[in-house]
């Protein structure tokens, strides 16, 4: 902005100077050459002055009223030609025309304001008042040709008073209204600040609050996995315990019952109904039995993680005739808790029991990769598939399904990443993070 004032204030300056000069110049012009206009005419014919035309020229300029205001004259013909001046010296010289003569032979009148630098204003230069140098042409008075050129020197301290008052107004102004502007700029762009200061305050309450609230729910949740852990722990010690109340309870009784059957009917008793009522507590038998195997499970606490995978895999292909490739990759985890070791052992069962009956297949591959921070699983199969992007339903057979099993990784913590293709096999996998929940 501060050069943008400068540069307006400079240009509306030497604008205003221009016109103020050129104003006086012209008025200044036709004044002078009412006076020797008349005297002049000898020079439509030739290049000098007659004596008596030279003398007029003396006496105007040193006893009428242009004594007061013009300090000096010369009168040109063309080609910078001095045929006349004010100084005798200089009559019948030669000199370089400058712009503004040019401009005079060209009909203009021209001016200028303290410019006395060429050779033939040296006089002039040296009398230090402020002078006004005016170009005015002279015309033949019948043809209205110009005949010569008119150089004088007026003095110009009502001009120099005049462009200072004019440029001191002119840089108030500009000054003003850029100061105004300026002004403006800065309550604009302090309110803006300030508008930015509130609204990074607030952003910053907001963020703080939002950090606030992830830390509770992050809390929350781990408070959830971990009360989970402990009631899903607690769910599968009641379900272990009731198949173990169903081996040891009912199963005893029904096995003591059919063997009183067999005394009590004798070997000549009702063949028929000793049969129905025998197979009848067999079935039931077989049942209970198969219950509590379903519900039963090993001594996970006192396994690690590659112990809790052999168990869970040899089960598996001893109950299904799955061959099952083992490997192991990694190290071993952190101390998983026992709701994790139950998802493992849990995911193992259902995603092996699937691969053997859903994917139609006699092997598979296990994959187990330990890190000190997390475990992952992968289970892999050549089968048949399915089509992923369908929905997965519940097990109608009364197991846990994919979804169940993903559920169940989730509620502590963990993540399940199945993919899919039909006729290309299925991959499931279940990574845990072993870092201490609080």
């Amino acid at each position: 902005m501060l050069i943008a004032m400068v540069a307006v204030g400079s240009w509306v300056s030497h604008r205003i100077e221009q016109a103020a000069v050129q104003n006086f110049a012209i008025t200044a012009a036709n004044y002078v050459e009412s006076f020797i206009s008349p005297v002049t005419q000898d020079l439509a014919d030739g290049t000098e002055l007659s004596d008596p035309a030279q003398q007029a020229m003396i006496e105007i300029f040193s006893s009428t009223a242009l004594s007061d205001r013009i300090v000096s004259y010369k009168i040109w013909k063309k080609g910078g030609l001095i045929v006349h001046a004010s100084d005798p010296s200089l009559a019948g010289q030669k000199f370089e025309p400058s712009d503004d003569l040019r401009a005079a032979w060209q009909g203009e009148v021209s001016a200028s304001f303290e410019d006395l630098n060429d050779p033939e204003d040296a006089s002039e230069a040296s009398l230090g008042v402020p002078l006004l140098e005016v170009y005015s042409p002279i015309h033949e008075v019948f043809s209205g040709e110009i005949i010569a050129v008119a150089e004088f020197y007026e003095r110009a301290d009502a001009l120099q008073i005049e462009l200072s008052n004019a440029q001191r107004t002119t840089w108030m102004v500009v000054g003003s209204a850029f100061a105004l502007s300026g002004l403006l700029l800065i309550g604009i762009v302090k309110a803006g600040g300030r508008t930015i200061e509130v609204q990074r305050a607030e952003l910053k309450a907001q963020l703080a609050a939002s950090e606030q609230l992830a830390i509770q729910n992050d809390t929350l949740r781990k408070r959830a996995i971990t009360a989970n852990q402990r009631a899903t722990a607690q769910t599968e010690q009641t379900i272990r315990r009731v198949g173990s109340d169903l081996h040891d309870g009912p199963a005893q009784h029904l096995s003591f019952a059919a063997l009183r059957l067999d005394s009590g009917f004798g070997k000549g008793g009702a063949t028929d109904i000793r049969n129905e009522i025998r197979s009848s507590l067999d079935k039931a038998l077989e049942e209970i039995r198969a219950i509590s195997r379903g519900l039963a499970l090993p001594e996970l606490e006192e396994l690690d993680v590659a112990g809790l995978v052999r168990r869970a895999v040899t089960e598996r292909e001893t109950q299904s005739g799955l061959s099952v490739d083992l490997r192991f990759e990694g190290s071993e985890p952190k101390t998983l808790s026992y709701a994790e070791k139950l998802c493992i052992y849990r995911f193992l069962q259902e995603g092996l029991s699937n691969a053997f009956r859903h994917g139609k297949i006699d092997a598979a591959v296990v994959t187990v990769i330990g890190a000190p921070e997390c475990v992952r699983i992968v289970i892999e199969d050549a089968g048949e598939g399915f089509d992923f992007d369908n929905p997965v339903p519940l097990d109608e057979s009364g197991g846990q399904g994919l979804i169940g099993l993903k559920d169940r990784a989730e509620s502590i913590g963990g993540t399940l990443n199945i993919k899919s293709s039909i006729g290309k096999g299925t991959v499931l996998a279940l990574e845990i993070a072993t870092k201490e929940l609080t």
